[in-house]
């Protein structure tokens, strides 16, 4: 179980220099490959987002992977790039349509690397184990023109509706976690439609947190996913085992590019363990009540 990025991004991924990523119009050095593990990201990066990419050298980035033309063919065809490294640990870059302002914003993403320490509850000789990750705090994709529509509802979290590249986002930060060497690719959601979405790729580092959302899934499947996620945002999900409102829980999932990881995310020891504890879990949406919250929201 794993990402399938395109032949063609790891082709252009392979082509693209240490040098075009930190390419600078204000600073013309380069980061030495061993800089990477070295040196704390405040201090190697002097401006480089994620202490390897110059804001010139994102700006290529979107347009190798095609991000630039799509979203030109949506209407936005001046793009304003705004970079933040001033926190040491926390970097976040921001695309706009024409002017930085909040109602233009197109694309908001907030990185940190993060430490994982793996603690399954089987035994494995990765337990206790600690690997170095790409954490995205924050991802908001939007479409600040766009209406939400039958067909494209509006779900919690957005002001916006989306602007239907949530699968590229995920390969082209699969692909900065590879170019800088890190383990993997760790995201913590903060709503159910996040991680249901996301679950083709991403595995929870706790089995039973898989658990849980598998069961949520399998319990829930008969209705649309707009539903079930403000259900569960109002409470018109019901867990059957504690006869009380389900509520939503935040976890760590992973995409795991070191060869030990996914191993462990592929065993038949993670998986069964998710199977065996889906089967204690059991999940109810009360339609009823989802309509009445609906009504009261005005959704």
């Amino acid at each position: 179980m794993s990402i399938k990025i395109p032949k063609k991004y790891w082709y252009i991924a392979k082509r693209l220099s240490t040098a075009q990523l930190q390419k600078s119009s204000d600073d013309d050095s380069l980061i030495s490959e061993a800089d990477l593990f070295n040196i704390n990201i405040d201090k190697r990066g002097r401006g480089f987002f994620l202490g390897y990419y110059s804001k010139e050298g994102l700006k290529l980035v979107f347009e190798k992977y095609g991000v630039i033309k799509l979203l030109s063919n949506k209407g936005f065809n001046e793009i304003v790039y705004e970079l933040d490294t001033s926190d040491q640990y926390i970097h976040r870059l921001a695309l706009y349509d024409k002017y930085k302002k909040p109602d233009r914003m197109l694309i908001e993403i907030v990185l940190k690397k993060e430490m994982v320490t793996i603690d399954m509850p089987f035994d494995t000789k990765l337990n206790g184990k600690r690997f170095d990750t790409l954490a995205i705090e924050w991802l908001c994709m939007q479409d600040p023109h766009g209406q939400f529509t039958v067909k494209k509802p509006k779900l919690p979290g957005q002001d916006f509706p989306g602007l239907g590249m949530s699968n590229k986002a995920v390969e082209l930060l699969i692909i900065a976690s590879w170019r800088l060497k890190l383990a993997g690719l760790l995201n913590t959601p903060e709503y159910y439609h996040n991680a249901y979405m996301y679950s083709k790729v991403f595995f929870y580092t706790n089995p039973e947190d898989q658990a849980k959302l598998n069961a949520l899934a399998r319990d829930t499947k008969k209705y649309p996913l707009d539903v079930v996620t403000w259900a569960m945002e109002w409470g018109a999900i019901k867990d059957e085992v504690t006869a009380q409102p389900a509520k939503w829980f935040v976890a760590k999932q992973l995409v795991a590019l070191d060869s030990e990881l996914k191993k462990l995310f592929n065993s038949k020891m993670y998986w069964n363990i998710v199977k065996e504890k889906a089967k204690g879990y059991k999940f109810t949406l009360n339609m009823a009540e989802y309509e009445k919250a609906r009504k009261l929201k005005e959704i």
